[in-house]
């Protein structure tokens, strides 16, 4: 089963575009979180998102995920031939792999984000001869974004 795509639109377009809606009430509002990163933000809210649902497939955190390695792939000036040093790189420099839940417990992701790599590990020989063409990447990581969307599970 594929990440619905309103679901990857909604990621996208929230994470493109900005979600300080999201997180304040009102413009008074002041809270210690101010000060947490932008990605931790995106991430708290993308969960809460899947527990609104009742998603039990993580289906908003996948695509959160997906969105952020995505651009990593187009930011990196490292090898991406390189997948698994990507990988690594991208879990140091990038993303948060945990949040804290409204119940202030402790939730990680890091069976989802190794699920994202397995699946991209797996159609890696797919991408890797788009890229020795003459195609951007930019539309190598839309076609990429497009499979995951299809297949990913």
């Amino acid at each position: 089963m594929g990440i619905d795509k309103f679901i990857v639109d909604f990621v996208n377009r929230n994470i493109d575009y900005g979600t300080s809606w999201a997180y304040k009430e009102s413009e008074n509002d002041f809270s210690a979180e101010e000060y947490e990163s932008a990605i931790a933000k995106q991430l708290n809210f993308f969960h809460q998102k899947d527990l609104e649902e009742k998603y039990d497939h993580n289906s908003y955190v996948k695509a959160y995920y997906l969105h952020h390695l995505l651009d990593y792939f187009k930011e990196t000036r490292i090898n991406i031939y390189e997948i698994n040093t990507v990988f690594d790189q991208f879990l140091k420099e990038k993303i948060e792999t945990e949040t804290i839940n409204n119940e202030g417990k402790k939730v990680n992701f890091s069976k989802e984000i190794h699920q994202i790599f397995d699946f991209l590990r797996k159609i890696k020989k797919n991408y890797t001869q788009i890229l020795k063409g003459d195609i951007l990447l930019i539309r190598i990581l839309e076609k990429l974004n497009q499979l995951l969307l299809n297949k990913f599970i």
